[in-house]
């Protein structure tokens, strides 16, 4: 019974990974930035963001890697893309698994907005599908933008996840 279900996860982790409008939006953006509207509200419509998780059980936090000389919180917009990332970059828990945090969206914004007494300057998005960033002081302000009933989300499909916006960009 558990090897159905262990297909089944490998089967959705491999589906995360095949690419999506929010990865389009991602590469266009950096040379067009009207779409960035439309990649933020796609992200702050997800149901949940995703992080590989650093440290030891009750003290796990989300990653952060250094970028251009500043502390980025590596998130990602499924499951499996955190899993590859951990795994492609030996951020293993236990053994060969990692460990991945999800949280929906708003608690995500909290949670990570906080790193900043620890010097973390800013979010990363599916480093290795465009990857795009924002700094953590301006992450409070998209969220209320973007969130549902907001002025960000106005026509955003969720299912389609779409629509970002201002200076917050893709990485470089």
């Amino acid at each position: 019974m558990s090897e159905p279900q262990a297909s089944n996860e490998a089967d959705r982790l491999a589906a995360d990974l095949l690419p999506t409008r929010m990865d389009e939006l991602a590469m266009e953006g950096r040379n067009d930035t009207s779409v960035l509207n439309e990649l933020w509200a796609m992200a702050f419509a997800l149901p949940r963001w995703y992080f590989v998780g650093t440290g030891k059980f009750p003290n796990v936090q989300p990653l952060a890697v250094i970028i251009d000389k500043k502390p980025f919180a590596m998130a990602f917009t499924a499951k499996g893309r955190a899993d590859e990332y951990a795994r492609k970059h030996g951020v293993l828990a236990i053994g060969d698994k990692p460990s991945i945090l999800s949280f929906k969206v708003e608690s995500a914004v909290r949670r990570i907005v906080a790193l900043q007494r620890v010097g973390v300057f800013g979010i990363l998005f599916d480093d290795t599908r465009g990857g795009w960033c924002i700094p953590l002081q301006r992450l409070p302000d998209m969220f209320m933008h973007f969130k549902a009933g907001g002025p960000g989300q106005t026509g955003v499909d969720p299912g389609s996840k779409a629509e970002p916006g201002s200076d917050a960009g893709p990485s470089d």
